[in-house]
């Protein structure tokens, strides 16, 4: 891949299957040669961590599971490290049909990715462990829905994105878990953008401000050489958002940060807790990201956003709200437009749909490669001090 991707090269991409994950039931799933599963019509899954973020991927999709038109997915094999999470898990899944549901429970992700009755996985484990474990699930011939980001080093993205390649030969599904691309809000005002009524992107305000310290039970967290810290292992969703709304990767970053508020909390920590970052992109577009964890809880100090300033409008990202010169307020969904899956719902069903149809994910390979790549931009340009020019990143 060039060092930068081209405006087509991200629009055509960002069309992707458009269609396909919105509003429309699950298509019956054909035979190995066109889907890349059994015959018949189940998709047999099998997760990789069973962490916070695992447990609710889960649990979003035994909600979804319900709701599935056409095809069948279940879940037939689960992983984790930590008994009491693999037990948890294990419950959960027999809990509602225990007659029906009786995955296996591993320890050792190999063991399950041997597993004969598993055609795919999710893998939701600590950043350091994504490059390897999607490399080995895609040689053992699975399919792969791999939290974000893609991997926590320039040199694991390379490896990852061999084995994607070559596994799409195969037919093999690749998603990383960028589900804002799944989200109706965010598609309906990047497609406002697109069609041309708002203008050109000129400039894009953004924050991430939790009110509040990461999980201490989770120590790699505070670690970056396991998880890059939060500017990859957070805020690569909003470097996914610039990037597919701007249809380009940065030309270039810069910004300062450290640790103010939760100073060698846990100990050893050697992450920042803010930061504040300035993206440049073609045609002169910037982004300025403001990112913490310790906002004051209220709405005027805290929470998550993206507001686009365009040369003829602003538009909210997130809300799907558009306001005009003159102040006009336009909604972009209809009332009830969103639907009643979440972000995370429909981005499981988008993944369920492309092992179903044979698409390629539209929060795939390159997708989260190049976000992967921002965030890394962006963390370079915090530690060295200085603007770096997405060319010192290398092709990957």
């Amino acid at each position: 891949m060039k060092p930068d991707l081209s405006r087509r090269q991200f629009l055509a991409h960002s069309a992707g299957i458009a269609g396909a994950s919105l509003g429309i039931g699950l298509p019956a799933v054909g035979a190995a040669s066109v889907a890349g599963t059994p015959d018949g019509a189940e998709i047999r899954l099998g997760w990789i961590g069973l962490g916070d973020r695992g447990k609710h991927l889960l649990e979003a999709f035994l909600s979804l599971q319900r709701s599935l038109e056409g095809a069948k997915a279940r879940v037939t094999a689960l992983c984790d490290v930590n008994p009491q999470r693999l037990k948890r898990a294990l419950e959960l899944v027999r809990r509602p049909e225990p007659s029906l549901d009786k995955p296996r429970g591993y320890s050792n992700y190999r063991a399950l990715l041997d597993d004969r009755d598993v055609d795919a996985v999710v893998i939701a484990t600590p950043v350091h462990l994504h490059a390897e474990e999607t490399i080995t699930a895609l040689h053992a011939s699975k399919h792969v829905y791999c939290e974000k980001p893609l991997a926590h080093t320039l040199e694991a993205c390379l490896e990852v994105a061999k084995a994607a390649r070559n596994a799409e030969q195969a037919r093999r599904i690749l998603q990383v878990g960028l589900q804002r691309r799944y989200s109706p809000r965010y598609r309906r005002s990047i497609d406002l953008v697109r069609s041309g009524d708002a203008g050109r992107v000129l400039f894009v305000r953004a924050q991430w401000h939790a009110a509040g310290n990461s999980p201490k039970d989770k120590p790699w967290i505070f670690q970056r050489e396991k998880s890059g810290g939060m500017v990859l292992e957070q805020a690569c969703h909003q470097f996914d958002v610039f990037n597919w709304l701007l249809g380009s990767t940065p030309l270039r970053a810069c910004g300062f940060g450290g640790t103010s508020r939760f100073v060698d909390e846990p100990p050893g920590r050697n992450t920042m807790d803010h930061y504040g970052a300035v993206l440049e992109y073609p045609l002169g577009a910037r982004v300025q990201l403001s990112h913490l964890s310790f906002a004051i809880p209220d709405r005027r100090f805290s929470g998550i956003y993206e507001l686009a300033f365009t040369e003829r409008m602003g538009i909210d990202l997130p809300n799907a709200v558009a306001w005009s010169e003159s102040g006009a307020t336009r909604q972009l969904l209809p009332e009830g437009g969103a639907g009643s899956l979440n972000d995370t719902q429909l981005a499981l069903r988008g993944f369920l749909e492309s092992i179903a149809t044979g698409r390629a994910a539209e929060a795939g390979l390159e997708a989260g490669l190049a976000s992967t790549k921002t965030a890394i931009l962006c963390q370079r340009a915090l530690e060295l001090g200085r603007v770096v020019e997405w060319k010192e990143l290398g092709s990957v």
